[in-house]
């Protein structure tokens, strides 16, 4: 039985200063932070932020149109990218799915990542590591740094990432970590850091968008010889039409995003 608590009852139910997704079509998904007095608007319809507050999740809401909709509660996904400030190029979720299982994280974990960006990535890593896990993220442009902790504060997870602002290539200030992301330009720059970084045995992708660049990076990690045989993987998401008596592809599918190279450290040959 769950303690009665305002943290467990907002599991469930819509409260005050928390984000709800606010379902009207496929094409109309809102998230949207709950305080009173204010009111949410489309071109469907509008509805007050009083009378959303204390419904269960997944119930069915009418807009000031007369339109249906329904209230969820927001996935990682749904805040991540319609929340975020998104400055930067960012990882697609179909590539971010394949990573998280790949590097194998979960909580309690140390995960680097070089390359921060927006935070998009860091917020999935943190989430995975969380709640007695670390992100060490590293990132040489001070305007993106902030934006990402900006972001990550905005769903609570920045209290499991620590950004500093640097060139790896000049090294880091971690060692035996779990686990590592690489998503940068020149990774052939920084095979030595991440190596002396990471824990023997632990893995690591680099996220390219450019076969040129992969290409130069496994001449890296043949060259360094303390690395398993890479293991190169394109991605490509081809989504449904489920309507029914019309079920067929979409016309439009999330093609190329970029390449995952995944190896692990092992002790030199």
């Amino acid at each position: 039985m769950k303690n009665d608590t305002s943290t467990d009852l907002c599991e469930d139910v819509v409260c005050e200063e928390r984000h709800v997704l606010i379902y009207i079509d496929e094409r109309r998904r809102y998230v949207i932070k709950i305080r009173r007095g204010e009111r949410f608007s489309s071109d469907k319809g509008y509805i007050d932020h009083d009378d959303l507050i204390g419904l269960s999740y997944g119930s069915q809401i009418t807009l000031s149109s007369g339109v249906k909709a329904y209230v969820l509660k927001p996935s990682l996904e749904d805040l991540v990218y319609k929340i975020f400030r998104r400055p930067t190029q960012v990882l697609y979720p179909k590539d971010l799915g394949l990573i998280l299982v790949m590097l194998d994280l979960s909580s309690g974990k140390r995960v680097l990542e070089a390359g921060v960006g927006s935070g998009v990535a860091t917020a999935f890593l943190a989430r995975a590591v969380a709640p007695n896990g670390r992100v060490y993220g590293y990132e040489i442009r001070e305007d993106f740094a902030e934006t990402a902790l900006n972001n990550l504060s905005k769903i609570g997870l920045d209290r499991y990432v620590e950004i500093k602002i640097r060139d790896v290539s000049k090294g880091v200030d971690e060692k035996d970590l779990d686990a590592a992301l690489i998503d940068l330009s020149n990774p052939w720059d920084v095979t030595e850091v991440v190596y002396e970084a990471l824990r023997p045995g632990a893995p690591v992708i680099f996220f390219l968008p450019t076969i040129n660049q992969v290409e130069k990076l496994l001449n890296k990690l043949y060259l360094d010889n303390k690395w398993i045989l890479p293991k190169l993987v394109e991605l490509l998401e081809r989504e449904y039409e489920t309507k029914t008596g019309a079920l067929r592809p979409k016309t439009v599918m999330i093609s190329h995003t970029g390449y995952l190279i995944y190896t692990r450290k092992i002790l030199n040959r």
